[in-house]
């Protein structure tokens, strides 16, 4: 079996993984990427064509982050010479009484960012493909717009692996790890790899390789639908905004966004049912079914339109859908960097950094001093305890 010895491991390859090898390598260090499928798997949280990113959140301290967000992404696309984002308007809605929207546009109003509060009749005067109930609440954010998510992660890739002492190693499972040794050490089927830093973006499997975490972290399985209307011209990128629906409960999250490097207009709920990782990822009619009556409620031109494609996405859900970034209590070699809960692609840019500082005892920049202070997002749950054995 072969042997390696690192200076930085990082273990996954979807977006916070490929975003920490991307800084790691950005500022000279040497980093292995450690990925059990291929690169851009579809098996993930991280692939497809687009994701929304937005300074639309309800929740004030990660609103406060979008700022750096947007500059980081900007500065990656300066890296590779390629655009990465698109803007083109967001909207956020719901029923009056929730409150969601509310407190969207305090945050934007807080944070300077241009947004317009409307009532449904409004918004579906100024979108026709929309059919709110007048009574509804919307904000709408001209900056709001999609990051190209596939693309992205092969930027980041490109840098990292044009950096020296960058090392990819793709179709590489990790089998367990061994917290018992000097250095933190990984074994997979045909080496082993001691690491004098570790991080771990695992993702969904964070909890086989962390098992202190399995209990708390919760796996789930979203379908993503792509919609191809009678007419597609309104749906178009610079026509058509993202868009984001709040309902009284969480079974009513639902999102959406226009015809982007993909086959038709994209429209999903935002969670899922608790799920295995590794099982086979199907898209039932009953799936299709739930995505439809929102639309046949709100955008009802779609509501019958064709389904031209058809994905799955894992969520690791975390309490409160919060972030977890933090050292290992029992290794302060080893950095835990999952789940993102369903909403961290626009903030792995950042995690990525975050990372790239602890890694490397940096100083934390304010933004990642505002992250660290999210309250309970520094991984309460994981509690120190024994060391695993060697197998």
């Amino acid at each position: 079996m072969e042997r390696l010895v690192a200076k930085n491991v990082v273990v996954g390859a979807g977006a916070v993984g490929c975003a920490a090898a991307y800084h790691l390598a950005r500022r000279g260090e040497p980093v292995v990427l450690v990925e059990q499928f291929g690169l851009g798997h579809a098996r993930g949280s991280s692939h497809g064509a687009a994701r929304i990113i937005r300074h639309s959140y309800a929740d004030p301290t990660y609103a406060r982050l979008m700022p750096e967000a947007f500059r980081a992404w900007a500065e990656l696309e300066a890296d590779a010479g390629r655009s990465l984002y698109v803007r083109t308007g967001g909207v956020s809605f719901g029923p009056p009484g929730v409150g969601y929207v509310g407190r969207v546009a305090a945050n934007l109003a807080d944070l300077g960012v241009s947004y317009r509060v409307m009532s449904g009749s409004e918004w579906n005067a100024a979108q026709p493909a929309f059919d709110l109930p007048a009574d509804y609440e919307a904000v709408f954010e001209p900056d709001a717009g999609m990051v190209a998510a596939a693309r992205a992660l092969e930027a980041e890739v490109e840098l990292a692996r044009g950096a020296p002492g960058t090392r990819i190693l793709a179709e590489t499972p990790v089998r367990r790890i061994d917290l018992d040794g000097e250095r933190p050490t990984i074994v997979s089927d045909a080496l082993t790899i001691e690491a004098e830093r570790l991080v771990l973006a695992a993702g969904s499997w964070i909890g086989r390789l962390v098992p202190e975490l399995a209990a708390t972290l919760r796996p789930t399985r979203q379908r993503v639908l792509y919609f191809r209307p009678p007419n597609p011209a309104p749906f178009q990128v610079g026509r058509f905004p993202t868009f984001i629906h709040m309902g009284p409960t969480p079974d009513e999250a639902f999102y959406g966004m226009p015809e982007f490097l993909a086959p038709g207009v994209k429209a999903a709920r935002h969670g899922g049912p608790e799920t295995d990782p590794d099982e086979p990822a199907t898209v039932a009619a009953a799936d299709v079914a739930l995505v439809r009556d929102f639309l046949r409620r709100h955008l009802p031109v779609l509501a019958g339109a064709e389904v031209v494609a058809t994905e799955t996405c894992l969520y690791t859900v975390a309490p409160d859908e919060r972030f977890l970034v933090d050292s290992h209590p029992a290794r302060p070699d080893v950095i835990v960097a999952s789940p993102c809960s369903g909403h961290g692609f626009k903030f792995s840019i950042l995690v990525g950094r975050l990372l790239a500082d602890m890694a490397t005892g940096a100083p934390v920049a304010p933004a990642f001093d505002a992250w660290k202070r999210i309250p309970g997002s520094i991984a309460p749950e994981i509690r120190p305890c024994p060391r695993p054995s060697r197998g």
